[in-house]
Order: structure tokens, then sequence, then C-alpha cells
């Protein structure tokens, strides 16, 4: 039998985002895509604006895919308010296992997700550092001492109209990497300003060799990965990994009557029993228990 792969992983990746608008309609869920000198590290904005009248929170699981976020957490106006005086709370999530979060009913959150490394050049974050000193991955954003986060609070509590959230957000992005690129190249290192961002796409493509991609670096397998775990807190193994079971959940998200066998192929193992382990060890779930819930949720949508 001859298994034909069919799509493309920005095509899948577009659909989850669709999904999520129909998945999260109950939680305001927006997204916006960053500008396009951005797009190297930040992957997308999140908007959440939950209703208050909601009877009870709302749990919503998340899974790992080498991604960071920084996440702001806005104040609830009272009646006599439009807007809050107070500013938003800010935390850094860099954590990469599957952990679950409870919406509390009129909270609004607005959510930069990066791509792997992104908070590297951007935030100048050292995740490999934060993770090896740190028992917990959601620490206070603030404690990281970043130039202008002070000022874009401010700035921030003074609107509540997200697209000027996103706005305020961006101009202070862009600051920021003026300044770490600005760092870099004053100490003579530019030749190794987005060497893991650049070869990310070649590194997370499915069906991706490990082997022929170091083949293709300008410097050593060893260097590289030091890099690339000082950047993203993870190995290229690792990054590959979470990528092919990212894949995996869409695939069965988007159709769940895919065989098993199939969704191995397409998402570059070597068999359904490598999917299997991979997929429980990043879920917590057998492809089998993920798939039957979204079909499931296809014929009874109120079951999400």
């Amino acid at each position: 039998m001859v298994l034909i792969l069919r799509y493309t992983a920005d095509l899948l990746e577009m659909r989850s985002f669709k999904r999520f608008e129909t998945e999260l309609a109950h939680l305001g869920f927006t997204h916006f895509q960053p500008l396009a000198s951005l797009r190297p590290w930040v992957q997308r904005y999140f908007h959440l604006r939950v209703a208050t009248d909601l009877p009870q929170n709302i749990e919503q699981t998340f899974y790992p895919d080498g991604g960071t976020s920084l996440h702001f957490y806005f104040p609830t106006p009272t009646l006599t308010q439009t807007i809050s005086s107070d500013e938003p709370k800010v935390l850094f999530h860099c954590g990469q296992s599957r952990h679950s979060h409870a919406f509390l009913p009129g909270i609004e959150l607005m959510t930069v997700r990066f791509h792997p490394g992104g908070a590297f050049h951007l935030l100048g974050i050292e995740l490999q550092d934060i993770l090896s000193a740190a028992s917990v991955t959601t620490i206070d954003a603030t404690q990281l001492q970043l130039t202008g986060l002070e000022q874009l609070l401010s700035q921030l509590a003074e609107t509540n109209q997200p697209a000027q959230r996103i706005a305020l957000l961006e101009h202070w992005l862009l600051q920021l990497n003026q300044q770490q690129f600005g760092a870099v190249l004053s100490r003579h290192k530019s030749a190794m300003v987005g060497l893991v961002q650049a070869n990310l796409p070649k590194l997370i493509q499915t069906q991706a060799s490990l082997e022929d991609f170091y083949k293709q670096l300008p410097l050593s397998r060893r260097q590289f990965e030091r890099r690339f775990k000082q950047e993203t807190g993870l190995s290229p193994a690792q990054l590959l990994q979470l990528n092919r079971v990212k894949i995996a959940r869409n695939l069965l998200s988007q159709s769940p009557n895919l065989s098993l066998v199939q969704v191995a192929f397409d998402c570059g193992f070597y068999d359904q029993a490598h999917l299997h382990q991979h997929f429980v060890r990043v879920t917590q779930q057998t492809p089998g228990q993920y798939k039957k819930r979204k079909m499931s949720q296809i014929s009874n949508p109120r079951s999400r």
C-alpha cells in the first residue's frame, strides 16, 4: 500500500486557527497575525474576552509545541467604568508539558505566542537558564526586567480596544527587536543572528531527517545543539517530535476519519507504534482516544 502526503503544515496551522474560532467561541476567541517584520519570532496574537454571565469557569487543555507565550490579564472594569485604572498582570509561560487552564467568567486575556526561539531574540530570555533555575514554568514577567514593559502596561490600561492593544504591543516588540539585534551586532556576532530561526522551517518538516539536517548547517552539530538549547530550551530532536505530535493532533482534529497508519506516515513517524509512543508522552492520551473524542465532538458539537 502506498501512502501519500496530502497536506502542508502551514495549511493545517491556518485551519487550526479557524477551528479554534469555532471551538473557543464561548471564550470570545480572536487571533491576529503579526507584522511581517515580527513573523520570524511571533506566531500569533490571541485575544479572549469571556462573557460575564457564564455559569462556571471554562477549563481548556493546551499541548506543548516548543513555543512560549506572554499572557496579559486585564482587570475587569466596574459597572461605572468603561476602562479599568489598574494595569494588567503579565506572565511568561515557557513550559513544554500538557496543562489545563481555567478561564473565569468576565476575564480578558491577550497572548503573544512566540515561535521556538522567538522569546530569546525579542525578549532576550535564555530559556535554558530559566528552566534550570526555576521549579515553575510560568513566572511574573515583570521579574524579567524587560525594557519598556512598565510603560507598555500603563498604555494598555488606558484602552479597552483589542486592536489598539495589539498595536501598542507590536510597537514594544519592534523596539525590543531593534535593541536586541543592535546589541548582538555590536558584539560582532552578526553571523549568528537568526541561525536557529532560519533553520527551523527545515527542522520541523515532518519528513525531516536529523542527520541530513545537521549536514546542511554551517557549524558543527554540537555547536548548533548548544545554541538551539540556549534559545528554545529544547534539543532539535525534542522539538521535531513535539512538532510531529502537533501535526498529528491537527490531522486527527480536522480529519478524524483518517487511519492511524496514515496519520503516522503523514507526521514522519516510522510506524503507528512510534506515533502512539510519542503521542502519549506529549498529550497523556493515546491517538485512538484523541481521535474518538474528536469524532464525538463532530457528532455532538456541545460536547467540546
